[in-house]
């Protein structure tokens, strides 16, 4: 990345009201799948499908998460070529990149240890864990680093991250991985009828994905006594394996940005915005279906042994783009709501989504460290936990009233549900009303 040559051009400085509201629509989302814990009550949608379930695909829940990839996409146009950003070095803007992204890092961490700090120990090792805020965290880095390339460098950076995703499971022998990942004492995690370990079979992208997470070489070599030099290397190992992850989180991104140049092409018209970013949506959607159409775990599909599922646990291409097509198609449908047809300038997902990340670190702390911990005596007489309880009370109150059991237990799941969303939407509509923005 060169300081010289023609500078690119800025991103015209309009807020996009759309983006805001779009952002706090998955944060709500993300809220809400998070409390769906009672399947007899819950549509499926509202669920994850199982990391080993041969079968795969995608739920709503499966998309919040790279959603939030697409969004953090969205916002780096707006951030490095406008405003402030655009007096910044190219070194000056990939530093506060690092700097944001270290930041969000180590905020997955906490709240990845939050949970288990009060009864097991803390160690270095905490820092090479993974989880959402991490991988958003480097592959904004990674995103920052893409988009301040020319163009076609971008979309180079783009095809190659998907295209190599797609080949690390489909060229590699599948006879290859498993005697690899053997060697090393792997065991198969799989179950179900995903049976066939050949090229194209749910078994071997599962071998794939462990492999290029360089799971043989930390089993290899993760003897008990291997001291800490030795340890701390199989650990940064490990944690670089996971660029099979964070780089399709980074392309993710990158698309987000071009989906923003669209909504700020100062050429075209408000409608015309949205039109071409809901044709590129559906363009990519399209890929996406076709990428993965008439899969199967056995092996095959539209596509043969190039047939990939949607799997939020695989990150596959497919996966991939159906994130940035079903994102495009409604950050299309926001805009054209709030930025072009101007039917409101505050919704209620905005008030969400000018606090996302506070929310967020808010949300999953607090539950982690005081509803699913803190103690309160259930209608049955024995002590649980705070969420618990709630529920359990709003299920007894509802019998009290005349309600059956099946609808006591769905008033209970829902009455949860409700009021952890409007505690988090007033915790945000009061940072709002104090015009308090928390970034980093």
């Amino acid at each position: 990345m060169s300081e010289s040559g023609p500078p690119k051009p800025a991103v015209p400085r309009e807020r996009l009201d759309s983006l805001d509201a779009f952002r706090g629509f998955v944060i709500a989302s993300m809220l809400f799948v998070n409390m769906t814990w009672n399947e007899r009550v819950f549509h499926a949608q509202f669920f994850h499908i199982d990391y080993n379930a041969p079968k795969q695909g995608a739920t709503f829940t499966d998309l919040v998460f790279p959603w939030f990839l697409f969004i953090a996409g969205c916002a780096i146009p707006l951030s490095m070529r406008s405003g402030r950003g655009q007096s910044l070095t190219t070194t000056q803007k990939l530093a506060s990149a690092i700097r944001r992204g270290g930041v969000i890092y180590l905020l997955g961490v906490l709240l990845t240890v939050a949970g288990s700090a009060t009864s097991s120990p803390l160690t270095w090792k905490d820092l090479f864990g993974w989880n959402i805020l991490q991988l958003i965290g480097v592959g904004y880095v990674c995103a920052t680093a893409a988009y301040m390339l020319p163009r076609k460098a971008q979309i180079g950076f783009v095809a190659a991250v998907l295209i190599l995703k797609l080949l690390s499971f489909t060229a590699i022998p599948a006879d290859f991985l498993r005697s690899t990942m053997e060697a090393a004492g792997y065991e198969p995690r799989v179950s179900g009828d995903a049976k066939p370990i050949g090229t194209g079979t749910f078994t071997h992208f599962d071998d794939a994905k462990r492999f290029f997470h360089l799971e043989h070489i930390k089993r290899a070599n993760a003897e008990a006594d291997a001291g800490l030099w030795k340890t701390l290397a199989v650990y940064i190992v490990g944690w670089l394996g996971m660029a099979q992850q964070f780089l399709p989180c980074a392309a993710i991104a990158v698309m987000g940005g071009w989906c923003t140049e669209m909504l700020t092409n100062q050429a075209k018209s408000k409608p015309q915005r949205a039109a071409a970013l809901a044709v590129f949506g559906a363009m990519v959607l399209a890929t996406a279906i076709l990428l993965q159409a008439g899969y199967h775990a056995e092996g095959g599909g539209w596509l043969g042994r190039f047939t990939v599922p949607f799997s939020k646990w695989l990150f596959s291409p497919s996966y991939c783009l159906l994130a940035v097509g079903s994102g495009a198609l409604l950050l299309a449908g926001f805009y054209l709501v709030i930025d072009t047809a101007k039917l409101t300038r505050m919704t209620v997902f905005r008030v969400y989504g000018l606090n996302a990340l506070a929310l967020y670190v808010g949300a999953e702390l607090s539950f982690k460290v005081v509803f699913s911990k803190w103690q309160i005596i259930h209608p049955n007489g024995y002590s649980g936990a705070l969420a618990g309880g709630a529920i359990a009370w709003a299920r007894e109150w509802s019998l009290r009233g005349g309600a059956n059991e099946q609808v006591a237990e769905f008033i209970g799941a829902w009455a949860f549900v409700i009021a952890w969303l409007a505690l988090w939407w007033v915790f945000c509509w009061m940072l709002w009303k104090r015009r308090i923005v928390i970034k980093v």
